[in-house]
């Protein structure tokens, strides 16, 4: 009887996932098929517009007028995207029309602050999804839609991490570094979690003036949080030259975290400042195998420096008890162009794990070199 009743199970249960994938497929193909459908009405609508705006012409009213009673419904929003994204396919009935896509969506910009105001209070996945239609389909570096703008900085409040990191892409893509300031002080409220690396990442996707952006968020640099902070440093140095002072004085700030003072010192190895050789050979140097990251990113970072004692420097810290110190102090060396008979007192010394170090690096650059030619 057990045995049958396990075989009724089994049979229940296997019927039951044909049905969930009849049901499941049936409403997908559905969904397909409305998707579809919309995205057909949009396109008729919006060819003749983008025909008006090659001719020079403003958008019909009535054609605005039918986009704020559609578009409040994420399911033509949804359509509206899929006819902007297949726009520039060859077979779109909009292709010839391509190049004035921007102008149509400059055109219908009272039309997403509206939008703006009807989507903030919904569900949070329609949030998100407004929030990230701007991001891919607002209009570069239109400063003047500042409404629209202030209302995506209502949107980074939300406790909705796709929301905020939507929101944030959409503020840099408008390029008014004023309100990306105001977002990253506006998304620190420790209510969300956002990593370092997705600040960075979008700072640097901003489209306005990075030197004007790198300004403002210095001037708040102090009331930011530690992650925030990193961010900000990360991006300095991937877009700045002019912050070696600043970043030297957070190097040599005992008092700031340790990831603070590594990433200065990553931008002073990127930058070269003559102030920071000998603090950076002081940090090597330091025999704590505590402050062993410090001594790594110091040895990585003595590759944009030059002369005897940095190279001295760095042959020391080849017999550092610590494998990333040698592999970082060997790889700066090698960076640095020296040969054999550099490091012959290494090559042929009684330290086998500095001597394979630094024979590995040599004989790298070698076989690229060779790849080379």
């Amino acid at each position: 009887m057990g045995v049958e009743l396990m075989i009724y199970m089994y049979g229940a249960v296997c019927a039951a996932m044909i049905i969930f994938n009849i049901v499941y497929n049936f409403i997908s193909k559905s969904q397909r098929l409305r998707l579809n459908r919309r995205a057909k009405k949009l396109t008729d609508r919006i060819k003749p517009q983008l025909e008006r705006l090659k001719d020079g012409k403003r958008l019909e009213q009535e054609h605005l007028d039918w986009l704020f009673k559609k578009l409040k419904r994420i399911g033509w929003l949804l359509a509206l995207e899929s006819v902007l994204d297949s726009a520039w396919l060859e077979d779109s009935e909009l292709y010839e029309l391509r190049e004035h896509i921007d102008s149509y969506l400059i055109a219908i910009q009272p039309v997403m602050l509206y939008l703006a105001g009807e989507y903030i209070d919904s569900k949070p996945l329609h949030s998100g999804y407004f929030t990230y239609f701007l991001s891919k389909h607002g209009v570069p570096r239109q400063n003047e839609i500042e409404s629209l703008q202030g209302l995506l900085l209502e949107y980074l409040k939300k406790e909705n991490f796709y929301c905020r990191v939507n929101s944030l892409k959409a503020l840099y893509r408008f390029a008014s570094a004023e309100n990306v300031v105001r977002a990253i002080l506006t998304q620190d409220d420790g209510r969300v979690f956002l990593h370092e690396k997705i600040l960075t990442e979008g700072l640097l996707s901003f489209t306005g003036n990075h030197d004007e952006l790198i300004k403002g968020l210095w001037r708040s640099f102090e009331r930011l949080s530690e992650r925030s902070q990193l961010a900000v440093l990360n991006y300095i140095r991937f877009k700045s030259p002019d912050f070696k002072e600043q970043m030297y004085g957070i190097m040599q700030d005992k008092s700031r975290p340790k990831e603070l003072r590594l990433s200065a010192v990553r931008y002073l190895g990127k930058y070269s400042y003559a102030p920071a050789l000998e603090p950076l050979i002081a940090m090597l140097g330091d025999k704590d195998l505590e402050n062993w990251e410090y001594a790594t990113v110091a040895a990585s970072s003595l590759a944009g420096y030059s002369g005897l004692s940095v190279i001295e420097a760095l042959k020391d810290a080849l017999f550092s008890g610590n494998w990333y110190i040698r592999l970082a102090s060997a790889s700066s060396l090698e960076r640095l162009g020296v040969e054999y008979a550099d490091v012959i007192d290494i090559m042929s010394g009684s330290d086998r794990y500095a001597r394979e170090m630094m024979s590995y690096r040599l004989e790298t650059r070698k076989l690229q070199r060779a790849g080379v030619e």
